[in-house]
């Protein structure tokens, strides 16, 4: 009969240290220089945590609340969110979504003139501290412009201090050639003199349709749904932007010196919209679904894990106000509440 010998745990320590020190020599281009045992734990520590910290994120339910309900609790941290889908693009007038003079759609005449209607009634007029997080969609760039063109800070963005920031995790559902950005440089060249890119010049291409070209093929090789058949990819995304939120509210929490709080102008897509605010939750309070189709790309083991990404906290009125579709350039406003 064989013995199964149970090693000592400094055994057991010292193999993981050994493994870590082995796995820092390949990873590292600097000279190595050995560090004693605890330090060595300590980093090791410290990656769980951060692991952990981003698989929590991960699987995070927001909280939101109408605006009257702001403060309800003396211990959460609020912070005001205004989301406003894009005005009208080409792609939504000639419904040609996969037809690549759509690529990157652009706000048509009709759009602006939207946006011009929104400028003069959007709920930020004359605040000082906005800062507006945007889709790098051009139709999602155009819009934020016009609107919020007072908040916009006019100069050389290289070192990330415009109050405009264009998040990748903002882009609409990826599905045709309407939903693919342009490159990174064509973008900073257009917009690079209000906006700042800094999260997302790392990928010169559009990363997502890169993903999914590798995955399904051409727009003519495959012309049905790809990512809106992966919608918990879509969920994912919609918590890190809350996570990003988030972040911001700590730090912004630390400067005393501020006058007023930060407020948070979202510029983003109607499928987005929809997910974020649906994923997870039922119809039986409300017809409202994730939109999309069969679920065909859903990788998971646990297809049915769908946690959602926010919670509407004790309002069905402000619940069916949030999850129903968005029109054009239309803006809806909410507090997330951070515990």
């Amino acid at each position: 009969m064989r013995m199964h010998v149970r090693r000592p745990r400094s055994i057991v320590l010292t193999k993981s240290i050994e493994s870590f020190i082995a796995r820092s020599k390949k990873q590292s281009t600097k000279p190595f220089v050995p560090c004693s045992s605890s330090s060595l734990a300590t980093k090791m520590n410290k990656q769980e945590e951060e692991e952990e910290e981003e698989a929590r994120n991960r699987l995070r339910t927001y909280r939101l609340r109408p605006m009257d309900k702001i403060n309800e609790n003396e211990k959460a941290r609020y912070v005001k969110i205004h989301f406003v889908r894009h005005a009208e693009g080409t792609h939504n007038v000639y419904k040609e979504y996969n037809d690549p003079k759509h690529l990157d759609a652009r706000l048509t005449e009709r759009g602006r003139e939207q946006c011009e209607t929104l400028a003069k009634s959007q709920p930020c007029k004359g605040k000082k501290n906005v800062t507006i997080l945007t889709s790098p969609m051009t139709r999602c760039l155009q819009t934020a412009q016009l609107v919020f063109n007072e908040h916009v800070t006019n100069e050389n963005n290289s070192n990330g201090s415009s109050n405009m920031i264009a998040l990748e995790e903002l882009r609409e559902t990826v599905n045709y050639q309407c939903d693919v950005r342009r490159k990174t440089s064509e973008l900073k060249s257009e917009f690079g003199g209000f906006a700042c890119f800094k999260n997302i010049e790392h990928n010169e291409e559009d990363p997502y349709w890169l993903y999914w070209l590798n995955r399904c093929g051409s727009e003519k090789e495959h012309q049905q749904h790809r990512e809106s058949a992966s919608l918990y990819k879509v969920a994912d995304r919609a918590r890190a932007f809350f996570a990003f939120v988030a972040n911001r509210a700590i730090n912004e929490n630390s400067l005393e010196s501020k006058e007023e709080d930060e407020e948070i102008v979202v510029s983003s897509h109607s499928a987005f919209l929809r997910c974020m605010f649906n994923f997870g939750h039922g119809q039986d309070k409300f017809d409202y679904h994730m939109g999309g189709s069969e679920q065909t790309f859903d990788d998971r083991v646990d297809k049915t894990n769908n946690v959602k990404v926010v919670e509407y906290v004790d309002d069905d009125a402000f619940e069916e106000y949030m999850r129903r579709d968005y029109e054009n350039c239309e803006m809806r406003s909410c507090v997330l509440e951070l515990l």
